[in-house]
């Protein structure tokens, strides 16, 4: 018996037909698919409603940005924003037709996150064909962070999916790099990293594996005739051509406001990664969580087996995880729904692991070392207990989901008591002002201890926006507005409010006098 594990031998004939025969039925394929995105849209769609802040202050202030956008109050301009516009944008359109709700504003984001599905499809067919395709959209789906981010008003959902996708069909213009496959690659690849990139920043990480692959592509290009080069070339021209389009027309209604643009999404980030630089000691601890999930360790996995037998295909995955783990080390605040960032890079990883079994399946010719067979088969059982794990955890966090408390209910009863409609609310608690359907001033969506340590929220601002005949109320709830930092805020209401409910904590609730 040849015990080598370094020697080529043929895989089982019985069991390689029978796995032929699934991974090339199409109706097998097309089922299979359309069951594992019936499951994603289910999950989505479970406890959407719930009326808590799934993430305790984030989605209060998206939800107050969204109610200032239908209100008529332009972002950058009248609205506090400090993200790219693409985000709010890109779910604005579902909040308007589904009613305006706090389930519609999670709607929102439950359905682009779908596009980060079909990316992590379209990313696993490109690498290891309809397998790999149902490996990369299964693990998607299950994924605890993403599943997480997918029902969040936050950045990070509809920036992860168009950043997925824009790989995606980057792996396929590597395949297909001419024709009109090549045009059509190359251009939807540019359309959906732009997106991204103006969903959040975080997205230029993709031009990492990008990159690499455009690289390798004018190498290649040019070990060909001198006369088919500018031809082969074509379509990255065409593919920054739609970059440059698909930029102006999100950024068009915005270059009026540019300065406050460049404002809050750049320079608001660089004071604060100054401002708050002793936070960043505990980057690493953060970026440690992901030891609690198995997508870590099957992604090592296929990363180690991968350089043992020096498969190329792992270097532009590898490249991109690299690059957005050296952004999050240098995020300041880092959080933990920043990490969701990691799950593209790492499921890319984990399907080029797998990617010689499918080979094997695909191709009866093909011999490969004992060593190789026994390590895809390997990891392939690691992704199947992933997988499993995973459904496991968003189980566990669907169950651990908080209920309203009865704090709350009081807070929201009393706000709707008195504060008029159509009046304005001061507060650090976005969220419940949303829940009692009243909004904050447009320039105080967002009143984060962030945003206050950076003075780019003042105790004069605050007293400022307190004298408009606008606003009615002030809530003080989570403490923000009485940090050191504004600490006189609080004695200015006592002199112009009157009190009329005081919870417990500090939480009160004040209205003009």
């Amino acid at each position: 018996m040849n015990t080598n594990l370094f020697v080529a031998s043929p895989m089982s004939s019985r069991l390689q037909r029978y796995a032929r025969t699934l991974s090339t039925s199409t109706l097998f394929f097309v089922l299979v698919s359309l069951a594992i995105f019936l499951l994603a849209f289910l999950l989505r769609l479970y406890k959407l409603d719930i009326p808590i802040d799934r993430d305790s202050y984030d989605e209060g202030v998206y939800w107050q940005t969204l109610r200032a956008m239908s209100g008529g109050h332009a972002l950058y301009q009248q609205t506090f924003y400090s993200q790219p516009p693409f985000f709010v944008l890109s779910i604005y359109p579902f909040y308007l037709l589904f009613g305006q709700t706090l389930w519609a504003a999670r709607a929102g984001i439950a359905l682009v996150s779908v596009v980060g599905l079909l990316g992590a499809y379209v990313m696993g067919y490109a690498l290891a064909r309809r397998p790999g395709a149902l490996i990369a959209l299964l693990l998607m789906v299950l994924d605890p962070l993403y599943m997480a981010q997918s029902q969040i008003i936050q950045a990070e959902a509809p920036s992860v999916a168009f950043m997925t996708l824009s790989v995606g069909f980057a792996f396929l213009w590597w395949e297909h790099p001419s024709g009109r496959k090549g045009y059509l690659f190359s251009a939807l690849c540019a359309i959906a990293l732009v997106l991204g990139i103006l969903a959040k920043l975080y997205a230029f990480a993709a031009l990492a594996p990008i990159g690499i692959l455009m690289l390798a592509h004018i190498w290649r290009v040019f070990r060909q005739p001198g006369e088919k080069r500018f031809v082969a070339l074509l379509p990255l021209f065409s593919a920054l051509g739609f970059a440059i389009l698909t930029t102006l027309v999100v950024m068009v209604p915005y270059l009026g406001s540019w300065s406050q643009f460049w404002d809050g999404v750049v320079s608001f980030h660089v004071v604060a990664e100054h401002v708050m630089a002793e936070s960043a000691s505990k980057n690493l601890s953060m970026l440690s969580q992901l030891r609690h999930y198995p997508l870590t360790y099957v992604a090592l996995g296929a990363l180690f087996f991968a350089a043992l037998r020096r498969d190329l295909r792992i270097v532009a995955p590898l490249a991109w995880f690299m690059v957005l783990l050296f952004l999050l080390w240098r995020q300041v605040p880092l959080f933990v729904h920043h990490l969701v960032m990691l799950v593209p890079p790492m499921i890319a990883l984990v399907v080029v692991g797998v990617a010689p079994l499918i080979d094997m399946v695909r191709n009866a010719e093909l011999n490969v070392s004992r060593l190789v067979r026994w390590t895809s088969w390997l990891l392939l059982v690691a992704v199947l207990f992933a997988a499993a794990s995973d459904a496991v955890l968003v189980r566990r966090a669907f169950r651990g989901l908080p209920e309203e408390t009865p704090l709350s209910k009081q807070v929201v009863s009393d706000l709707r008591a008195n504060i008029t409609p159509g009046r304005e609310i001061m507060t650090d608690a976005q969220f419940l002002a949303a829940l009692a359907d009243r909004s904050t001033p447009p320039s105080l969506v967002d009143t984060s201890t962030v945003r206050i340590q950076t003075q780019y929220l003042t105790e004069d601002q605050l007293i400022q926006a307190a004298s408009r005949p606008e606003v009615q109320g002030i809530l003080f709830y989570t403490g923000r507005l009485t940090n050191i930092e504004v600490a006189g805020f609080h004695t200015w209401v006592t002199q112009h409010y009157k009190l009329v409910r005081r919870y417990d904590n500090g939480k009160e609730l004040w209205i003009k006098i």
